[in-house]
């Protein structure tokens, strides 16, 4: 019953959290007895406690490892297909193109951080994870980092601000993220953001006219 659940619910090498298995009639004890049996016979490999995978094979054909970032991304970013967080901080500034420093320690904004700051390592990988203003949807994810963005810009970019502002207008404009959409966030913020904005040139009134 848990293998024929497992194989119609998840990818190999995708993670699977003990705690996300609910099937009726099994009780956690016995789905603690099938897992490890399942791993016991080779079929679930344990990355740690109540962590699982089917695992991939490389053109080895060996087994492939699970990594931390694969586990931090499905336990924090986009969990079950669900989005529930976002990358933030140092990581966000260096994927959005507003710095070129790769941070050693990933930043990562999601609903299930455990405190409104932490840092947590998973294996031996190091993360901070913060708690968000709203609850991360995939409808709001865009505006998020947008802002996010905007309120980190003074610690994070590297870049002048002029060019921050070119990026994130592209960004902008891209995710329709016209004044209205913004304006419903903005509040949530702290007040340095509208020095942001000013000092980067970002102008709303541009998208909105795309828009229109």
């Amino acid at each position: 019953m848990l293998y024929e659940y497992l194989k119609g619910n998840y990818e190999l090498g995708e993670p699977i959290f003990s705690g996300d298995i609910s099937i009726p009639g099994l009780s956690e004890e016995n789905l603690r007895y099938h897992l490890k049996r399942l791993t016991d016979d080779g079929i679930l490999c344990r990355f740690e406690a109540g962590i699982y995978y089917f695992p991939r094979t490389d053109i080895f054909g060996e087994r492939m490892a699970l990594t931390a970032d694969t586990v931090a991304l499905h336990k924090y970013v986009r969990r079950r297909g669900r989005r529930v967080g976002y990358y933030s901080g140092y990581t966000l500034a260096n994927r959005m193109g507003l710095s070129t420093q790769v941070p050693l320690t990933e930043e990562i904004t999601s609903n299930f951080a455990p405190a409104q700051i932490r840092e947590l390592a998973i294996k031996n990988r190091k993360y901070i994870l913060r708690r968000p203003v709203v609850e991360v949807t995939d409808e709001n994810v865009a505006v998020l980092q947008f802002l996010d963005c905007l309120k980190d810009l003074e610690k994070c970019a590297e870049k002048e601000p002029e060019a921050c502002g070119r990026i994130l207008m592209s960004y902008a404009r891209e995710h329709a993220l016209t004044r209205a959409v913004v304006d419903r966030f903005l509040a949530k913020y702290p007040l340095k953001i509208y020095k942001a904005i000013y000092e980067t040139g970002i102008d709303f009134g541009t998208i909105d006219a795309d828009r229109g």
